[in-house]
């Protein structure tokens, strides 16, 4: 009797506990079966109002050709770098300004056709950069209108009008230093950067005497063309500059062409000839002795070294000098059939001015030539900035600036912005001449990349000044004690 009392009470029990078994389960199986309806309905509504991440939109590409998946996912690859963009407020520690002369929107555009039919398209690693903006050129609307005021507009951060207005024919007579005006570069070397310029062209051209020589006839490279009278009283042509002025003297890297404006005796190579159409230096002139004759005075001593051939280049190790001076051509530098990459010169200058704890600018210019063909010359320019950003360095500001300036030679220096149209009358005549006059002389815009930090503050249109006025901004420079 008690052994089936005890037997009734377990079945009870059992039957209790499987009662409840059953609930649980039912109960996890409802929530399961309502998850899976609130999924779907949510995937649907995302599909059909467009709300979903585009990032994760995977599961409609099953329903497209896989052609399409193909650029779909390319698609979502350069979606997502855009939405990586942000504004970072940390002043870079380096900057490097690559400046291309030659090239204008219509022209990049062109170029990125490459191959026999055409339909090959090319991409830039500028294309990449985070940020872009256009620089309008005032120059485009002189004429007009002098190359080497355009530069000092462009680099200084003053207006055009206002930096003819200033020009004198002597630097020697505003020694009170009234009228001088300092380059974004010559603002960096007093804030304690280093500073590099580096071109395919001559260190006295238009860009770089609006770096470092104050305001004098833009023909006036060296003491050749001179008149007596001037030097008589005392002034200095963009040469002499180079070597004597403290902002020259600051530059720790100096590679270029226009050997035949510092030295008046100079070698004379078929691969490297004296340029006739240039400036010749007169006799007893020799500014590169000169040059290593003021590094040698210098307390406490500095490492320097100073080159004249172009094959010496490469066997320097730069990140043992303080100071790198490299004149390669008698004119030009793009006239030496033997002129070092421009790969290697900035491989070399960048160890130069790469110190632990020290920021440095370096400016970059470029002319390309229109008779070897602007596509090649670009996609080189392309691989080279590819190798130099390859190590990424997150404190550095990278811009490539474009420009459809073309100036070959110093008689040539006339406008930034307004190609010459001497040559015009031999392939036009009569209506169609005056048309294409027109269409060389229609102004045009520069156009600029940018990419890392402060890189943010570069966008949309705007007045040429606005390149030196917020390089130095970003820069931390605060020489005429601004405060924003």
């Amino acid at each position: 009797m008690a052994k089936t009392q005890r037997l009734k009470s377990f079945c009870l029990q059992l039957r209790f506990k499987s009662t409840q078994l059953f609930i649980l389960a039912g109960a996890v199986l409802l929530a399961l079966l309502v998850s899976v309806l609130c999924i779907g309905f949510t995937i649907r509504f995302e599909v059909q109002h467009e709300v979903a991440n585009v990032a994760d939109v995977d599961y409609w590409k099953d329903w497209v050709a896989i052609e399409q998946k193909l650029w779909y996912d390319r698609g979502i690859e350069e979606l997502k770098r855009a939405m990586r963009v942000h504004s970072r407020q940390r002043q870079p520690r380096q900057v490097l300004l690559l400046m291309v002369h030659g090239i204008d929107a219509p022209a990049l555009a062109s170029a990125r056709f490459v191959g026999n039919d055409g339909n090959t398209s090319s991409d830039f690693i500028w294309d990449r950069f985070s940020h872009a903006a256009r620089l309008k050129n005032s120059c485009s609307y002189s004429s007009p209108c002098d190359a080497a005021a355009a530069f000092r507009s462009l680099w200084s951060g003053v207006p055009l009008s206002a930096v003819q207005r200033l020009r004198s024919n002597c630097s020697s007579s505003s020694s009170s230093g009234e009228s001088e005006l300092l380059s974004v570069l010559r603002q960096a070397q007093l804030a304690g950067f280093r500073t590099g310029f580096v071109t395919n062209q001559r260190l006295t051209g238009a860009l770089g005497s609006a770096l470092y020589a104050q305001v004098t006839p833009s023909g006036w490279e060296c003491d050749g063309l001179m008149p007596v009278g001037a030097i008589e009283a005392g002034c200095q042509d963009v040469a002499q500059q180079l070597i004597s002025s403290a902002a020259g003297q600051s530059f720790n890297v100096l590679l270029g062409g226009g050997r035949q404006l510092f030295n008046a005796k100079v070698p004379s190579y078929e691969w490297d000839p004296v340029d006739e159409l240039l400036c010749r230096a007169r006799a007893g002139r020799n500014l590169l002795r000169d040059w290593q004759t003021q590094k040698l005075k210098l307390r406490p001593s500095r490492r320097f070294e100073l080159l004249q051939q172009a094959h010496e280049l490469s066997s320097i190790n730069g990140s043992s000098l303080d100071y790198l001076l490299g004149v390669l051509a008698n004119g030009d530098l793009s006239g030496n059939a033997q002129a070092p990459t421009l790969q290697l010169m900035l491989h070399k200058a960048l160890q130069v001015l790469q110190r632990p704890g020290v920021g440095h600018l370096l400016l970059v210019e470029h002319y390309v030539q229109p008779q070897l063909g602007v596509s090649e010359q670009l996609q080189l320019l392309n691989a080279t900035l590819s190798e130099v950003l390859g190590h990424k360095d997150r404190d550095q500001l990278t811009l490539v600036l474009l420009t459809n300036g073309n100036y070959l030679s110093a008689s040539r220096d006339v406008s930034e912005e307004t190609q010459l149209v001497s040559t015009l009358e031999e392939a036009f005549q009569g209506p169609e001449l005056e048309l294409q006059r027109r269409l060389q002389q229609m102004p045009s815009e520069s156009l600029l990349f940018a990419q890392g930090p402060k890189s943010v503050l570069f966008y949309g249109v705007h007045d040429e000044t606005y390149l030196a006025q917020t390089l130095s901004h970003a820069l931390g420079i605060d020489v005429f004690g601004r405060q924003l």
